[in-house]
């Protein structure tokens, strides 16, 4: 990081574009600048390639098939397009069923949300779930819930907020056996867990970019092909692109990176976890040395139920907004980045039973590929200082 910026503990938010990755975007930003759309000429031959090794690349990193990647500008997208893209299929097929969804009250706002757009717009009927404490789901209340209008469930991965890691082996089965679809949103879950989609029977995923080292507004929707082959209706029009899956140039530098991006996860999933989990650990006991007051949200760390960079602590009575000011050495959040310019409660928070007064006593704090342990104790001694001044 440059120098007297301050230090960077919301990874949860965003990463750093990493240097590799932008290594190889470059030459499809200057020289080879062509659309992979045009197969005349060598521009577009070598654009279209790259593309295709990206979408290997990226298809590698949760062991899926290439044909059942498509590229858009991001998980908000994704999740938008797999909603809409499902009911307007069923409307289609039947017009008169009832259609019934089923999430939980911790996801991202591009599912709860659309959730409410689709309701009023389109007779959508949805129920969502309370989670534990942790911020877990369980499945006997997902079963529990089930209708026989229920189409879809859709279940966060990993949490944003929080970093729990969800039963999601478990909730794919139980919707793969009852023939439900089944959605999660894994932006936070790439490189941070094991991805399967050969043994997993997710029928919709979808991820983001930036959260993996890659660049902004790039990000992927993976759809089932086989048991069951899906194909829901497109939620762009235009001129067809991926196979009129998803219509618009594509953005080639983008996808290059991103494919990067997880060639990288891929192969330093292990070492890198590891190193993250260390780091996590010891920021958790050098602030829970110097604060005795602290209270950790979420699962525990040592339960392998957390994402490994994530922390959400509680400093109790210790309002943040009194102390904000002193706080300008590190680079953190207050609840989910999703929500900067929303000054109401976190939902995710008050989901997992936190009071408005805790909630404002709360930071999420996560680490990531350029922390170093000497970030830690330094990012301590800014907590101590800070609070320490405001007391005088």
């Amino acid at each position: 990081m440059k120098k007297n910026r301050p230090l960077y503990f919301d990874y949860n938010s965003t990463t750093p574009l990493d240097a590799q990755v932008l290594e190889t975007m470059i030459p499809y930003l200057t020289t080879e600048f062509g659309n992979p759309a045009n197969q005349i000429h060598a521009y577009g031959w070598s654009a279209q390639n790259a593309v295709q090794k990206a979408t290997q690349k990226t298809a590698d990193l949760i062991s899926a098939k290439y044909s059942e990647i498509v590229w858009n500008s991001g998980a908000t997208e994704g999740n938008n397009s797999v909603f809409w893209g499902l009911v307007k299929k069923l409307k289609k097929t039947n017009p008169s069923e009832k259609i019934h969804f089923i999430t939980t009250n911790i996801e991202h706002a591009s599912v709860i949300k659309t959730f409410e757009y689709l309701k009023d717009h389109e007779g959508l009927d949805y129920t969502i779930l309370a989670v534990d404490q942790k911020g877990f789901v369980n499945i006997e209340q997902i079963k529990a819930a089930v209708t026989l209008h229920t189409k879809l469930i859709s279940v966060m991965w990993v949490n944003n907020e929080i970093g729990t890691i969800q039963p999601i082996n478990q909730i794919a089965n139980f919707c793969q056996s009852e023939k439900i679809y089944f959605h999660t949103d894994a932006t936070q879950a790439l490189g941070k867990v094991k991805i399967n989609l050969q043994n997993t029977p997710i029928h919709f995923l979808t991820a983001s970019g930036h959260k993996i080292y890659g660049p902004k507004g790039i990000g992927f929707l993976y759809t089932r092909s086989l048991n069951p082959h899906i194909e829901i209706e497109n939620y762009l029009s235009g001129g067809g692109q991926q196979n009129n899956r998803r219509s618009g140039t594509l953005n080639v530098p983008s996808i290059v990176g991103m494919g990067t991006a997880c060639d990288i996860l891929k192969n330093e999933f292990e070492s890198e976890n590891l190193k993250n989990k260390q780091l996590q650990k010891l920021f958790l006991n050098e602030l829970k040395t110097e604060f005795k007051n602290l209270i950790l949200n979420g699962p525990d760390l040592d339960s392998n139920q957390r994402s490994p960079i994530n922390l959400n602590v509680t400093f109790l009575n210790t309002p943040l907004d009194l102390y904000i000011s002193k706080l300008t050495g590190l680079a953190f959040s207050q609840g989910s980045a999703c929500h900067s310019n929303e000054s109401s409660m976190s939902s995710v928070l008050k989901a997992i039973g936190l009071t408005p007064e805790h909630s404002a006593c709360t930071v999420r704090l996560s680490v990531g590929r350029l922390t170093t342990e000497n970030d830690i104790f330094d990012a301590v001694k800014i907590f101590k200082a800070a609070f320490q001044q405001i007391a005088i």
